[in-house]
C-alpha cells in the first residue's frame, strides 16, 4: 500500500479522470460499469470500472498544487499514463457561462511554491498532451457544449483576486483555478500524457456566487461523459 492511497497493482487503470471535488468523482462514477470504490484514504475518493468496455480510474485530488502532487505521484507508482483533469474554474471572460467548459492550451503560475520544489527551481512550460487537448475539445464541440480554448492561471491561494484581476485579464487569461499547472508541470518532468478540461463554477467578472457539485451535476456528467468517450476512443 502506499501512504496516501489504499489501492494494488491492477486496482488503478492506465487512464484516469481527476477531479479536486469528491463528489464529482461520484456523480461521475455512476457512468462505470462495475465501478468499484477502491480508497478513500485522505480524502483521496478513487474509483475504477468500464466506461464503454475501457478500463478507467476516477480520483478526486484535492485543493492546490501539493494535494494534486501527492496523487499524482501515487498514481504514476501504480501504472497511469494519461491523466485529465476535469475541475472548476472562475471565468474572467463576460461570455461565459456557468457550466461552460474550457480546455487549457497552458497554465500560467506565479513563481514558486510547490513548482518550484518538482522542478528544481526551473522555470519550465506548463503545457498539456496536445494529441490528447485537440481530441477533447473536438470531442465536446461535436457534442455541442459550449467551450472555450485558451490559457488558464493556477493560483497558490484560493483568497486572493481583487488586486490582481486585471493583470489576469491583461494578460489574455481566460480562467482562473488551482491545480492546472501543477499538474502538467508534473506530466512534463515525468512523461505523462496530461490535459486539463475545466467546467465554470463561477464569474470572476460578474461576480457571481460559486456553484456547489450538486449544482453544477448536469453539466458535469455531460462534460465528464465526453471526457470518457474521448480516453476510450483514442
Amino acid at each position: 500500500m502506499l501512504p496516501h492511497i489504499n489501492a494494488l497493482n491492477g486496482d488503478i487503470a492506465e487512464d484516469a479522470v481527476i477531479s479536486g471535488d469528491p463528489e464529482r468523482v461520484r456523480q461521475l462514477s455512476s457512468l462505470l460499469e462495475g465501478s468499484k470504490e477502491i480508497s478513500s484514504k485522505k480524502g483521496y475518493v478513487i474509483y475504477t470500472g468500464r466506461f464503454d468496455h475501457h478500463f478507467v480510474t476516477l480520483a478526486s485530488h484535492g485543493i492546490g498544487g501539493p494535494s494534486i502532487s501527492t496523487l499524482f505521484k501515487e498514481l504514476k507508482e501504480l501504472g497511469v499514463k494519461r491523466i485529465v483533469r476535469f475541475g472548476t474554474t472562475g471565468a474572467l471572460i463576460n461570455q461565459m457561462e456557468i457550466g461552460d467548459a474550457v480546455v487549457a492550451t497552458g497554465a500560467s503560475y506565479s513563481p514558486g511554491g510547490t513548482i518550484y520544489e518538482l522542478s528544481s527551481g526551473l522555470v519550465l512550460s506548463p503545457s498539456p498532451d496536445l494529441g490528447l487537448t485537440y481530441n477533447l475539445y473536438k470531442k465536446l464541440k461535436d457534442k455541442k457544449i459550449s467551450t472555450y480554448l485558451g490559457q488558464v492561471f493556477s493560483k497558490n491561494a484560493f483568497y486572493t483576486l481583487e488586486d490582481v484581476l486585471e493583470v489576469y485579464k491583461k494578460y489574455n487569461i481566460v480562467s482562473l483555478e488551482m491545480e492546472c499547472a501543477t499538474l502538467l508541470t508534473l506530466s512534463q518532468i515525468e512523461n505523462i500524457r496530461s490535459a486539463c478540461v475545466l467546467m465554470v463554477s463561477d464569474s470572476v467578472v460578474k461576480k457571481t456566487k460559486m456553484y456547489t457539485a450538486d449544482e453544477l451535476k448536469e453539466f458535469a456528467m455531460n462534460i465528464g461523459k465526453a471526457i470518457l468517450e474521448t480516453l476510450a476512443e483514442s
